[in-house]
């Protein structure tokens, strides 16, 4: 190895804290005394030593620790070690890799923020408070006008503090995330894109259901709707995981859009072998939308048996095969 090696505490894959070692010998260890103190109640007082030899190899030597020392590739304990370039060693919960002074490092991320930094929407202070109202206003509403008995405002009031809770809760884990990986919460942000794809699932029913009955629009209006929520569930995951992760944007719409297909492709497992899908539900509108708002003529009776007509010699022809 080069005279001047580095030593790196590993966090994950993330290096933590990187050590210049130059004077030898080095002592790493949890006591104050050591050249590299190591925050971690697994390792001892005194843990290891690095000694240069006279051909220039740096030889690491566990110095009687109590829980010991590991090689991690091939996971063995070791009581002595040469250390090569790119070495790994495990004491403790803790993961150290030396590397020489030449190693070479990747390419620079390109930095995507423009210019003149503008603040995102759901950034802005007022973008939370007001996501946050919306939501419980959207959540009434939405719970309201599908309520065909008596009003059960004990109902009413569930639905419409539950999202608000479920974002609240989702923004947590995710702030949490952020908190690991980047050193600061994001709770305001993560909540504000939690509540918008929220909102974006309450709105699409009723939406759709619009769409449908103004332009008699018909089945394939299905797989236009699971295109538009995994849109939807894509534009929350990719803005959370840009607040969580160091990737940049195109890295992980690509990770997203590999997701995304394939959730399509187990979703239309059945069809895509030929299979039929069959419920004994019905599936209804139950929102009545008056007739002022149909822009394009229902389809009649008569289109629909004809529609029906190869079911119908289907259905005959099994008749006489039994």
């Amino acid at each position: 190895m080069d005279e001047v090696i580095f030593l790196e505490v590993l966090e994950g894959d993330a290096v933590q804290a990187r050590h210049r070692l130059e004077t030898w010998p080095v002592t790493v260890g949890r006591g104050y005394g050591n050249d590299v103190i190591l925050d971690d109640p697994k390792v001892s007082a005194e843990h290891l030593r690095l000694e240069r030899r006279e051909d220039g190899a740096v030889l690491l030597r566990d110095v009687g620790s109590v829980n010991g020392t590991f090689s991690v590739t091939p996971w063995a304990r070791i009581g002595e070690l040469v250390l090569t370039s790119d070495a790994r060693v495990s004491v403790g919960d803790t993961v150290l890799r030396f590397r020489p002074r030449g190693f070479a490092v990747e390419d620079t991320v390109v930095n995507e923020a423009p210019a003149d930094a503008r603040e995102r929407l759901f950034e802005r202070p007022r973008a939370f408070a007001l996501t946050m109202q919306a939501l419980v206003a959207t959540s009434f509403i939405s719970e309201r006008l599908t309520q065909f008995q008596k009003t059960d405002w004990g109902d009413l009031l569930l639905s419409s503090v539950l999202p608000l809770g479920l974002t609240l809760m989702w923004a947590g884990g995710w702030s949490l995330a952020s908190r690991i990986a980047r050193r600061s919460f994001y709770f305001r942000v993560h909540a504000t894109i939690g509540g918008m794809v929220l909102m974006g699932f309450a709105l699409a029913p009723p939406l759709f259901a619009l769409l449908s009955f103004s332009f008699s629009l018909g089945s394939w209006l299905g797989f236009v709707r699971t295109l538009a929520v995994l849109a939807l569930v894509g534009w929350g995951l990719y803005w959370h995981l840009r607040y969580v992760t160091r990737w940049s944007g195109k890295r992980v719409a690509r990770g997203l859009a590999v997701a995304s297909v394939g959730v399509l492709l187990l979703a239309n497992v059945p069809k895509l072998l030929g299979n039929e899908d069959f419920s004994e539900a019905l599936e209804f509108p139950r929102s009545l939308l008056p007739p002022a708002l149909r822009l394009a003529p229902a389809h009649s009776m008569d289109s629909f048996f004809e529609k029906a007509r190869p079911l119908e010699k289907k259905v005959d022809a099994l008749a006489k095969e039994d």
